[in-house]
């Protein structure tokens, strides 16, 4: 009888350091695992970006096209609401992580100067884009992009359901200058905030050094 009371405890001892070390090659396994995984996620990027893309965009007058574009997350240009001497940093794409930085441009619109939509996005805090709603049609805006400067005229400001696409048209027929926050830019809506301040401004004037 005592050595069938000692045999089940060697059995529960053996299973207890089998689960220990079971446990801590699983640990092991996935802090240098994870590490490694994200070294190569690291590494892939880096070669898609110097492959795919420059620092700086390059413009072709010629065409009017942005003929290589600037890296996604850097900073290309800087946009002025003439009328109020208020300006923002304008970075390549439209992350959360960009966001937090300044305004995003969306990668699936057009640049300035290539006379199609070019889409920014803000958050509605008051050093960014809580200042859209000081906007009202006829008031200037400009952009000082790495290769020229554009003018542009507000010409529309209109609220609209978060899920309304077809309030940020991707469009080759005019350069369209399409702002767009959170709203209200005030306040804290329980629940997330469902609208959009959306402002349009269309091109007036372009210039070059």
């Amino acid at each position: 009888m005592i050595r069938k009371h000692a045999t089940i405890k060697e059995v529960v001892l053996k299973i207890a350091v089998s689960f220990f070390f079971a446990s801590l090659f699983i640990v092991i396994f996935f802090c240098v695992g994870s590490k490694k995984i994200n070294h190569y996620v690291k590494t892939i990027n880096k070669m898609v970006v110097n492959n795919s893309i420059s620092r700086v965009a390059l413009f072709n007058r010629e065409s009017n096209r942005v003929i290589e574009r600037p890296t996604y997350g850097s900073e290309y240009a800087t946009l002025i609401f003439d009328d109020y001497n208020l300006s923002f940093p304008v970075f390549f794409g439209d992350s959360l992580k960009i966001l937090k930085n300044g305004i995003g441009h969306y990668s699936g619109s057009y640049f300035p100067g290539e006379n199609g939509s070019i889409i920014l996005a803000g958050h509605n805090y008051w050093y960014y884009f809580k200042n859209l709603e000081l906007l009202k049609i006829g008031d200037k805006i400009t952009i000082n992009a790495n290769y020229g400067t554009y003018y542009y005229e507000v010409v529309e400001t209109k609220i609209v359901n978060m899920n309304d696409k077809s309030a940020f048209p991707i469009e080759h027929e005019e350069e369209l200058l399409i702002m767009y926050t959170c709203w209200p830019t005030s306040g804290y809506v329980i629940g997330g905030y469902y609208e959009r301040l959306v402002v349009y401004a269309k091109k007036v004037g372009e210039s070059y050094e």
